[in-house]
């Protein structure tokens, strides 16, 4: 018998949440007994799509293999040029997934210097008030 989709949700369970089936649905916004529908034996429903984004985006599962079982190829963008200190023959090989993660850091360091920003401005605010 093939693997299913309610299969892999199932080790994604036993994986993350020791087996923990109501854990895992309140990590995916569902209630703890919606679980049986996907992962009882007797009757397993298919997943909703919502269900299934839900459980890409909170566990950051490679879609293609939640859905078919088979694993998305990575895929390396070369380019040319001295980037890179470390970087000493000017080729510079990157794999897809890690300029993804290079741009989501780059975003939350913008948004933890705003933060920032924001929190002294709201100290100085603090002050001015006390002044008063």
């Amino acid at each position: 018998m093939a693997e299913t989709i309610n299969d892999r949700i199932e080790m994604l369970v036993n994986e993350r949440f020791n087996g923990n089936k109501a854990a895992f649905a309140k990590s995916i916004g569902l209630p703890p007994t919606g679980m049986s529908n996907y992962l009882s034996k007797q009757r397993r429903s298919k997943p909703s799509v919502d269900m299934v984004v839900k459980i890409i985006t909170t566990f950051d599962v490679d879609a293609r293999w939640l859905l078919t079982g088979q694993d998305t190829a990575k895929r390396e963008v070369r380019t040319s040029g001295d980037y890179s200190p470390a970087s000493d023959s000017g080729d510079v090989s990157v794999i897809v997934g890690d300029a993804v993660l290079a741009e989501r850091v780059r975003l939350l360091e913008k948004l933890n210097e705003e933060k920032t920003e924001r929190i002294a401005e709201l100290k100085e605010r603090i002050e001015e008030l006390k002044a008063k």
